[in-house]
């Protein structure tokens, strides 16, 4: 029951940092490239609790995968759309090289298979919190490939082809059921576990060879 109660508290912890480091600098951009707009309304983004999104943090609870609550862009022109899409997947990939930067020197993830019960809470907590970030923002990063309106790809789509962009609008709902199929099922975090630990070992290979070279 500790482990667990750990294990939830770790994916809300990790959850929000995913989801507000992603959604934030989307949205300071969007303020960069729309200088004349209302005051109050760039002060919104600051309210950082607003980009955690309820259902998104539910399945980080249940699967370690999840999605954030975009902020409501208004949509101008192609190169807007272009830089914000570039910028969401950009932020998901910078926090994910940085937690697996972290992993692999510590070595948590292997340590997470077999879980030492006799850590401390805080260790425990810290450590898991880490993992259940490189596993978030790369599961993320997958779900933003989808091409929801909303989403990563719905913008650069927005951006290269508003015909399309608009026929994604309309199968939105289709989109959106086969994601979240997609998710309790497993394929996601099958696919985003099989990518972390195929990332780890080429990079202990990498530094096996390194030593014996050197």
């Amino acid at each position: 029951m500790r482990i667990e109660l750990i294990r939830l508290l770790a994916s809300f912890i990790a959850g929000c940092v995913v989801m507000i480091l992603h959604e934030f600098p989307k949205a300071l951009l969007y303020n960069r490239l729309n200088p004349n707009q209302d005051s109050k309304k760039k002060r919104n983004i600051y309210k950082l609790y607003q980009y955690i999104d309820p259902i998104g943090m539910l399945f980080c609870f249940t699967n370690q995968i999840g999605f954030s609550k975009p902020y409501m862009y208004r949509l101008k022109n192609r190169k807007s759309n272009l830089m914000l899409g570039i910028c969401g997947f950009s932020s998901l990939f910078i926090v994910f090289a940085a937690s697996m930067i972290y992993l692999y020197f510590s070595g948590d993830f292997t340590a997470q298979l077999s879980i030492n019960s006799n850590d401390s809470i805080p260790v425990l907590l810290y450590q898991m919190s880490v993992i259940y970030t490189a596993l978030i923002s790369i599961s993320m990063l997958l779900i933003n490939l989808f091409p929801v309106s909303t989403f990563d790809m719905g913008l650069c789509i927005a951006a290269k082809s508003p015909s399309r962009y608009f026929t994604i609008i309309k199968n939105d709902y289709f989109i959106k059921v086969l994601l979240i199929f997609m998710i309790i099922f497993g394929f996601l975090y099958d696919v985003s576990i099989s990518v972390i630990l195929f990332i780890l070992q080429v990079a202990d290979n990498l530094s096996k060879g390194l030593l014996l070279i050197f």
